[in-house]
């Protein structure tokens, strides 16, 4: 069996088709990404610094080479032959199949406009454009990105707490209209608009400006937005150029049935590339809904699941904007009716969208409670009469949605803590894979834990975690702030003990004391100029592997060459040349490690900035 993708729905099918048959099948993956399978929704918690990459990467090779599966990174697959049934990729591998499974996902919708092909012009869909945003909000200050949706609002706040100036243009009058109605637009616009994100509505960009690399956003009521970095969120489309060559059947998005299988009977279709009963889906939980009826098929499960695209609700991941949307935001006719509940003064906006006593539709801003049994009623088709106060506040049932990425319930997490003696959220994640999806539910699964095990309130326990996170953060910068402190002494000490009448002479190595002398004052230089220029292109250290290497390595050079330099301060005690080699040796190394560090970590920003001035000296 070869699946060609790496992404959420591809693993996912692997998953449930070696759970319910792992030795069926010798399986090969390929990845177009250098990378095993991460966790693509967390991308945005990677661009606001709340989490690394390393921690999103869900499945690394290991995991492929124990289960028996033959992964290939960076290998796109560029060809099918459905009649040969072999696939061909770009490093020129050609594979036999017997099943072959498409998961191409989709690609970012960039609109063509003048200047879309500037520097500093990305989209947001995969850790390569997380890593160069990163780059970007390092050295530059101003950013737009364009497009109001969910995945625009979270690039959005990303950058703005990576210290950019942001700015949103969405086409539609109001932010996520697909999502909210007017009013909790409204709300959500003055809560970004007071953490410092301007949202521009109701326009659209024509054209970026820049020579080389882009400097601002033309929008078609005639305003011009200043911009170092724009970003493009306006939308996705499903991947199908392999099928579409292949012959296979393929509208919006490559075509399947219930069962997954496309038009040849030997290959099947999964995930965002996909167009279902007329509808192509972007959401974690269909695609999930789609592995496992897939996997159904492939393991001729004695009962098969068949695909139905599920209510999926929509959340946003910004702290503290809570958003809940499902189903119709709003009556569509005269046989449907809303009940309203507006608190402007807390921010809080709850609305259910009834249709004869059923809910098909609910918006909750600010106060999420009910969320899950509001969804519940949606999926069962709950008549509810109309005597109840459907707004009130709910203690929870068992068959409340506590996770709706996995559709896990209140009583099936409650069901696992008790039957195992589950303690952490991670085991109840293993267990039950809730939390493991967006993550917005891990505070919901959190204190449906603690009510279950009789541990402290889930809630505290959440927000004990983010002040450890936030003090985290707070210790790396007051101890690199420290570190430069240290070495501006060291620089300052070892340029002083140079000076005429300083008694640095009292430690000789001999001929080689000029040499150590010279390349001192060089690694002196080398210190200040890079750290400055760190300083200068605002290459900032975070709390990640690069941090962390920084975190030690620039005590060691303060410590290694304070040692060496000790002598020269107390010129009057007699010192042993020989001691003081293995220090010396010591400070060289870390000194030039580190100044290599420094060097990589500046990237290429020098060289654009020279570019950068190059083309304005021209214009001019």
């Amino acid at each position: 069996m070869v699946v060609v993708g790496n992404g959420m729905a591809a693993i996912r099918t692997v998953e449930d088709v070696l759970a319910a048959a792992p030795d069926l099948y010798r399986v090969t993956v390929f990845g177009a990404e250098p990378h095993g399978h991460y966790n693509r929704i967390l991308l945005s918690s990677v661009l606001a610094g709340d989490a690394a990459v390393t921690e999103i990467v869900t499945h690394p090779p290991a995991w492929y080479a124990r289960n028996g599966i033959t992964l290939h990174t960076g290998d796109r697959v560029t060809a099918i032959d459905p009649v040969g049934g072999t696939v061909r990729s770009a490093s020129g591998r050609e594979l036999a199949w017997d099943r072959l499974i498409l998961a191409t996902g989709a690609v970012p919708v960039v609109p063509d406009i003048p200047g879309g092909g500037l520097e500093g012009v990305r989209t947001f869909r995969d850790i390569g454009d997380v890593e160069r945003m990163i780059e970007a909000s390092e050295r530059h200050r101003r950013a737009v990105v364009i497009g109001g949706g969910v995945l625009g609002l979270e690039a959005a706040w990303g950058l703005r707490r990576r210290g950019m100036e942001v700015s949103v243009v969405h086409l539609m009058p109001s932010l996520m209209e697909r999502q909210l109605d007017d009013t909790a637009a409204g709300l959500l616009l003055r809560e970004l608009d007071g953490r410092g994100i301007g949202c521009v509505t109701g326009s659209q960009a024509v054209a970026l400006t820049g020579e080389e690399r882009v400097t601002g956003v033309l929008l078609s009521d005639g305003r011009r937005i200043e911009a170092d970095l724009v970003v493009f969120t306006v939308g996705i489309r499903p991947e199908t150029t392999l099928a579409r060559a292949a012959g296979l059947a393929v509208g919006r998005g490559v075509l399947v049935g219930d069962d997954m299988r496309t038009s040849h009977p030997g290959i099947y279709a999964v995930g965002e590339c996909v167009e279902h009963d007329g509808q192509c889906f972007g959401l974690v939980a269909p695609l999930w809904d789609m592995a496992g009826a897939l996997a159904d098929q492939l393991t001729d499960a004695p009962v098969k699941r068949r695909f139905a695209p599920p209510i999926v609700p929509t959340s946003l991941k910004i702290p503290g904007i809570d958003i809940f949307s499902a189903g119709r935001i709003q009556a569509a006719n005269d046989a449907e009716r809303e009940i309203v509940h507006h608190d402007p003064a807390n921010r809080v906006y709850r609305k259910l969208v009834l249709c004869e006593g059923r809910v098909v539709g609910a918006v909750l801003y600010g106060d999420l409670c009910g969320s899950g049994r509001f969804l519940g009623w949606m999926r069962d088709g709950t008549d509810l009469g109309a005597g109840l106060d459907l707004l009130a506040p709910d203690e929870g049932s068992d068959g409340e949605v506590v996770c709706h990425c996995h559709d896990v319930t209140r009583g099936a997490i409650t069901a696992a803590v008790e039957a195992h003696g589950l303690t952490t959220l991670e085991q109840v994640g293993c267990r039950t894979r809730a939390g493991t999806g967006c993550g917005q539910c891990r505070g919901a699964v959190t204190r449906v834990l603690a009510d279950a095990a009789g541990t402290a309130d889930g809630a505290k326990a959440v927000d004990a975690a983010t002040r450890r996170a936030a003090r985290m953060r707070l210790g790396f910068r007051v101890w690199h702030h420290a570190n430069a402190a240290l070495m501006a002494v060291l620089l300052l000490t070892g340029i002083s003990l140079h000076f005429p009448g300083t008694p640095v002479a009292v430690v000789e190595f001999g001929w080689s004391h000029r040499l150590h002398e010279w390349s001192g004052l060089a690694l002196c230089g080398a210190y200040a100029v890079f750290l400055g220029l760190c300083l200068v292109f605002r290459r900032k250290f975070g709390a990640d592997a690069q941090g962390a290497a920084m975190f030690v390595a620039f005590p060691l050079v303060v410590a290694s060459g304070l040692t060496f330099l000790w002598p020269g301060l107390l010129p009057d005690r007699a010192w042993s040349v020989s001691a003081l080699v293995p220090v010396a040796v010591a400070h060289s190394l870390l000194a030039v490690s580190v100044v290599m560090f420094l060097i990589q970590h500046l990237s290429h920003a020098p060289w654009a900035w020279w570019r950068k001035r190059g083309s304005r000296r021209r214009a001019l």
